[in-house]
């Protein structure tokens, strides 16, 4: 499909989707903590295990950085998530962000500086993002007891959370040290942060009510200021994960549509309180209820929803953040026009590439 032909069909469908022919938007300038970018493009890396047995990079991690960031110049790059400890990871070689892998860790922010210098003039913004599998950890944990989504993985303790934020602050502290210009959780979808959101069952001070279960984030963001010292904070976060109140996060009741009023009040709370301005939004993807209907939407739908969350929290937080839209995997849609669109209609501030 061209582009009159997807914006006259998404039309006809009552669906928010803002393609637009020209793609200039994307190279105009931002400002992002006193850096100013050159461009709109964002970098968000992906897991492809090829860490030491110790979770630091290797020479293939290194190059597939150097080759991204040759092929394509970008304004910030997202380290690809890494785990807290080595029970964290979702499989033998992730990364993992621990003291004695901070060299390594220097090692490749350097590289990606230098190769992308030579190759564009200009360096991006690097931001370390930490993560924790939850379930599909090594070593699998919990931080949500549902009835309704029954899992295996044991129930982690108030004294087991509270061990992560420490282990949280100490892997900002290392990706400081390694020149991380910023620091992000990975707050996304079932992994341990992105479940803690929806833990309306779990007893003690991490469930129940919005504030008890948006502790464990925001303690971790408090272990993480007070650990260090020049960097800035960002979060990756699952506005919507498709699964209904009271199982999951960013759901009404019924189900049937996204509800990102908590994710915009999360997002006031880490921006007052912790600096949180850029923002790489997720939704529960390839299916708004994946967890619970495996059917598939039409591309269409998908990037409508994911589109309308973004835009929503943009209106909510009256742009007092700057949000990334996230390109989606098997695109038929071609995602530079639509987040052309995006950033021209101010719904958003950057696109996001998977590599």
């Amino acid at each position: 499909m061209d582009i009159q032909e997807i914006r006259v069909k998404a039309s006809a469908a009552g669906l928010f989707l803002p393609v637009i022919p020209e793609t200039d938007a994307l190279q105009t300038s931002a400002d992002l903590h006193g850096v100013t970018l050159k461009n709109r493009a964002v970098l968000q890396m992906r897991v492809h295990f090829d860490a030491d047995e110790n979770g630091a990079p290797t020479a293939e991690t290194t190059a597939r950085y150097l080759k991204a960031v040759r092929e394509k110049e970008y304004g910030i790059l997202y380290l690809e998530p890494a785990a807290l400890n080595a029970d964290a990871r979702a499989g033998i070689g992730q990364m993992i962000l621990s003291k004695s892998n901070t060299g390594a860790f220097s090692a490749l922010c350097a590289a990606i500086r230098d190769a992308s210098v030579q190759a564009h003039g200009s360096a991006p913004v690097i931001i370390a993002l930490l993560d924790h599998a939850g379930h599909k950890a090594i070593v699998p944990a919990a931080a949500e007891c549902s009835p309704t989504l029954i899992s295996d993985a044991p129930l982690l303790t108030d004294l087991d959370l509270t061990r992560l934020v420490i282990a949280c602050g100490e892997a900002a502290a290392s990706a400081e040290q390694a020149g991380a210009s910023g620091i992000a959780l990975n707050v996304c979808g079932r992994n341990l942060f992105g479940e803690s959101l929806s833990a309306y069952h779990r007893e003690g001070k991490f469930g129940g009510d919005f504030d008890d279960r948006s502790r464990f984030v925001r303690d971790c963001y408090t272990a993480m200021k007070m650990t260090t010292e020049n960097v800035f904070f960002s979060i990756r976060l699952c506005l919507s994960d498709g699964i209904p109140q009271p199982d999951g996060w960013g759901m009404t009741v019924s189900g049937d549509t996204p509800d990102i009023y908590e994710a915009s009040l999360l997002l006031k709370i880490l921006r007052t309180l912790y600096g949180v301005e850029l923002v790489s939004c997720e939704i529960g993807i390839p299916d708004i209820n994946w967890m619970m209907q495996p059917e598939a939407e039409s591309e269409m739908l998908r990037l409508s929803r994911l589109c309308t969350c973004v835009a929503m929290v943009d209106s909510n937080l009256q742009q007092n953040v700057q949000l990334i839209l996230p390109e989606l995997e098997h695109q038929t849609i071609p995602f530079q026009n639509l987040a052309a669109g995006m950033i021209q209609g101010e719904f958003a501030s950057f696109a996001g590439y998977l590599k």
